[in-house]
């Protein structure tokens, strides 16, 4: 595991990175900004994802308990017109996974998830989320860039597919100094998927 650490200040810096998705839980330790879950997707499935048309990409927006993820998903590839298959399962079954983690860590059964299909520069500008915590993964596209306060014009791109867990203004105690936006891909046929899992709690439909 590597750590990226910053002198502790009363504030929340540091962003933890793992192959290990046990690297999630660790957001609750002092001073973790977020944390990072590096992986690869398949590149059978990234061969899959990307041949599909915009139209055809799933989208959803709703609050579902946790248990309910993966049928919520598969009802989202139905309207979207996704034929069934071993791809399409894997991304329902992946995004049930990641919803069981959000809910544990977050004791949080009830949850707001989000599939956004972005092709502009969609929450270009560096922000924090007026959330408790955040989780994001790219499944398609360029993945969400982080940023350290001050220092906006060094961002940190997170690889597709790879899971980042992020705090939020609303984090009890400490307030965080790590920024993310969404990579501005406006102008150049840049489609990306992106999956948002928040705490049903607090949600309030902020972009991320």
């Amino acid at each position: 595991m590597n750590v990226i650490a910053f002198p502790p200040r009363g504030d929340a810096r540091a962003v933890l990175h793992s192959h290990d998705p046990e690297i999630l839980r660790t957001i609750r330790s002092p001073g973790i900004a977020a944390a990072i879950w590096e992986r690869k997707p398949l590149p059978g499935f990234l061969d899959w994802i990307g041949a599909l048309p915009a139209r055809n990409l799933p989208r959803l927006r709703t609050l579902v308990p946790v248990g309910a993820v993966e049928p919520c998903v598969q009802a989202a590839c139905d309207l979207a017109g996704i034929a069934d298959g071993a791809f399409r399962d894997l991304l329902a079954s992946d995004l049930a996974a990641l919803s069981l983690i959000m809910a544990e860590v977050m004791a949080s059964p009830m949850l707001h998830l989000r599939l956004q299909v972005i092709t502009t520069n969609s929450c270009r500008r560096f922000h924090i989320d007026n959330m408790t915590a955040r989780m994001l993964c790219t499944y398609r596209g360029r993945g969400t860039q982080l940023a350290q306060v001050g220092h906006e014009s060094r961002p940190q791109q997170i690889s597709t597919g790879s899971v980042t867990l992020l705090r939020g203004a609303r984090w009890p105690q400490e307030s965080t100094r790590l920024l993310h936006r969404s990579p501005p891909i406006e102008g150049t046929g840049e489609t990306r998927l992106l999956a948002v899992i928040d705490p049903a709690s607090d949600y309030r439909g902020d972009g991320g």
